[in-house]
C-alpha cells in the first residue's frame, strides 16, 4: 500500500519533468532558431522597403506578435547557449562568451522594450507659445509604442526665444532654441542647438527646423480690433537659392480662412514676408485677400485687395483693415522617449567587453 502510494506521488513529478524536457528541447532548439530568424528578417525587408513608415510600425514592428518573435527569438538563444554552459568549465574564453551572449540578450530585450514604450514626436512652437505635452494636438506629427501612456508625458513646452547666429566658444551654431519644460516637480529652462539637446525625465528634445510667423490683426473701422492671431509661414526654397517665405504648404504657396473660430471666416488670405538685411524682424508682408465664399480661390481669380505693406501697418479691405503685426520665429522639435535605448548601448559595450576577453584568452592559450 505505501508503495502505491509513493508511486501515485512519484507520477505527477513524472509528468512535469517529460513536459519540461520537451518544453527545454524546443526552446533550445536550432531548427527554431533559423526559422525565428528567417521569419524576423522577412518581416524586416517587407518593414523597411514595401509597408514602410507608419504603417510598418502599425502592422509589424509596434504588434504584440512581432515583439513575441523577439522574445522567443532572446529565450531560444538563452536555453541554446546557456544551457550546454552549465556543464563545460569556465575560462577566460568561456567568460567572454559569457558576457557576449548575456549582452545579446539584454540588446534584444532593450529593443524590445523601447519598440512598445517609445514616444517619437514633432512639434511646432512660435516663441511665447506653450503647449501641453499630453494632448496629441500639440504635435505635427506622433508616433508611439503600443504601451506608451501619453500621461507619462506630463507639463507644457515654452518656446522662450529662437536666437539667430548664437555663438559658443567663438563657433556661429547658426540657430539656437530656448526653451521651458515645465511639469509638477518643477521647470526645466535651457537653450539647444544643432549639437546640443535637452533632456528632461528621458524625454529628448532636438532641433529641427525653423520658419518665419506672424501676427495678423483684424481691426474694424473705429480701430478696435476683432481678431489676432499667428500665422506660420512655409519656407519655400527658390530655383535661384533664395527663400520664399509664405502661407501653404510644402508643395507651394496657398490661401486659407481668416480669422478663425470663433469667428466665422471673412476673407481668404495669402501672405508673403519679405525680410530686410537692415533689421532683424522687420521688413514687408505682401497681402493678397480674396472674399470668403466657402472654397478656397481659383488660380488665377482676382483677389478683392492685393497689396505690400511694412511690418506693423494696416491694410484697408472693404469694412476691415488687416495688418502684419509683428514677425516671430517659429520651431520645430523633435522629442523623443527611448526607454530601452540605454539598455542597448550599455549591452553593445559588455558585448564588446565579451569579445575582447574571448580573444586575449585565446591569444593567451596559443602562446602557453
Amino acid at each position: 500500500m505505501t508503495e502505491m502510494n509513493n508511486m501515485s506521488a512519484q507520477a505527477p513529478e513524472k509528468r512535469f519533468s517529460k513536459i519540461w524536457r520537451i518544453i527545454r528541447s524546443f526552446l533550445a532548439s536550432i531548427k527554431l532558431a533559423i526559422t525565428l530568424l528567417v521569419i524576423i528578417l522577412v518581416c524586416c525587408v517587407i518593414g523597411v522597403t514595401i509597408v514602410r513608415g507608419e504603417r510598418a510600425g502599425a502592422l509589424i514592428f509596434g504588434t504584440i506578435w512581432f515583439n513575441g518573435l523577439l522574445v522567443l527569438l532572446v529565450v531560444n538563444v538563452a536555453f541554446c547557449f546557456f544551457g550546454r554552459l552549465l556543464s563545460r568549465k569556465v575560462t577566460i574564453i568561456s567568460l567572454g562568451m559569457i558576457l557576449f551572449h548575456l549582452s545579446f540578450v539584454a540588446m534584444m530585450g532593450g529593443i524590445i522594450y523601447n519598440s512598445l514604450f517609445y514616444f517619437r514626436g514633432l512639434i511646432r512652437l512660435t516663441e511665447g507659445e506653450a503647449l501641453p505635452n499630453n494632448d496629441l494636438r500639440s504635435f505635427d506629427y506622433a508616433e508611439m509604442g503600443r504601451f506608451f501612456d501619453m500621461s507619462r508625458y506630463k507639463g507644457k513646452t515654452t518656446l522662450v526665444k529662437m536666437h539667430t547666429d548664437y555663438s559658443v566658444d567663438g563657433q556661429n551654431k547658426l540657430a539656437a532654441y530656448e526653451i521651458a519644460v515645465e511639469d509638477a516637480p518643477g521647470r526645466k529652462q535651457g537653450i539647444i542647438y544643432i549639437t546640443k539637446n535637452m533632456d528632461h525625465e528621458g524625454f529628448q528634445y532636438i532641433p529641427d527646423r525653423e520658419g518665419y510667423s506672424q501676427l495678423i490683426l483684424l481691426h474694424d473701422k473705429a480701430g478696435r480690433m476683432l481678431y489676432g492671431a499667428h500665422v506660420p509661414l512655409q519656407s519655400l526654397k527658390r530655383k535661384d537659392g533664395t527663400y520664399l517665405y509664405t502661407t501653404g504648404t510644402r508643395e507651394g504657396p496657398g490661401a486659407f480662412p481668416y480669422p478663425h473660430e470663433p469667428l466665422s471666416p471673412l476673407y481668404y488670405l495669402q501672405i508673403a514676408y519679405h525680410p530686410t538685411s537692415l533689421k532683424e524682424r522687420a521688413g514687408d508682408a505682401e497681402f493678397q485677400v480674396w472674399q470668403f465664399r466657402g472654397e478656397p480661390p481659383k488660380p488665377g481669380e482676382k483677389p478683392l485687395a492685393e497689396r505690400k505693406v511694412r511690418i506693423g501697418e494696416q491694410l484697408h479691405v472693404g469694412e476691415n483693415y488687416l495688418s502684419a503685426a509683428e514677425v516671430r520665429y517659429w520651431v520645430i522639435m523633435s522629442v523623443r522617449y527611448e526607454p530601452g535605448k540605454p539598455i542597448v548601448l550599455t549591452s553593445l559595450w559588455v558585448g564588446l567587453s565579451g569579445m575582447i576577453i574571448t580573444f586575449i584568452g585565446r591569444m593567451a592559450r596559443s602562446s602557453a
